[in-house]
């Protein structure tokens, strides 16, 4: 009986509580930002993107400039390696298709030298690049996806925009 006491009193405490932290709103499906929205089905993505916690700057990238991407959300399962597929197209004429090792990009100047494995729970992914020069000033547009493991998506931003 005092085991049953003790449970019961330890679980009332923990809804108590976990009522009483803020807890952070996920983003919608819909919510995109000004050059950039999900792609696929973002409810079949493993890291869920936390309300406001993806963010593509400078609002209009430019070539010459840097491109700035953060992703802050909640991982739901360990990944402990996968790619990095990049599949853009500067107005149908210039294609960029590349897939990458998601450790050796992590453990790369863009990502800041992150590890594997990226562990399940609150998560922020930044990367800079820079977006050389050369890039005529045209309409880009295309997917960047990471997978993890399993070939199952992380991630996976649809980039549309008009280089500057």
């Amino acid at each position: 009986m005092k085991v049953l006491s003790t449970l019961l009193t330890l679980l009332s405490t923990t809804l108590l509580l976990s009522e009483a932290l803020p807890q952070k709103a996920f983003m919608t499906p819909d919510e995109h930002g000004t050059v950039w929205s999900f792609c696929s089905d973002p409810s079949t993505h493993s890291l869920v993107g936390y309300k406001g916690g993806v963010s593509i700057t400078p609002e209009q990238p430019k070539t010459g400039e840097d491109i700035h991407v953060q992703i802050h959300g909640k991982l739901l399962k360990d990944v402990q390696g996968g790619n990095v597929d990049i599949d853009l197209s500067i107005m149908s004429m210039i294609k960029i298709k590349k897939q990458l090792d998601l450790c050796s990009v992590l453990n790369s100047d863009i990502m800041g030298h992150k590890d594997c494995p990226l562990n399940a729970g609150d998560i922020e992914l930044d990367a800079t690049a820079w977006i050389p020069r050369e890039l005529p000033k045209l309409p880009l547009e295309g997917n960047i996806r990471i997978s993890d493991q399993d070939g199952n998506t992380v991630t996976c931003i649809h980039l549309n925009f008009k280089l500057q």
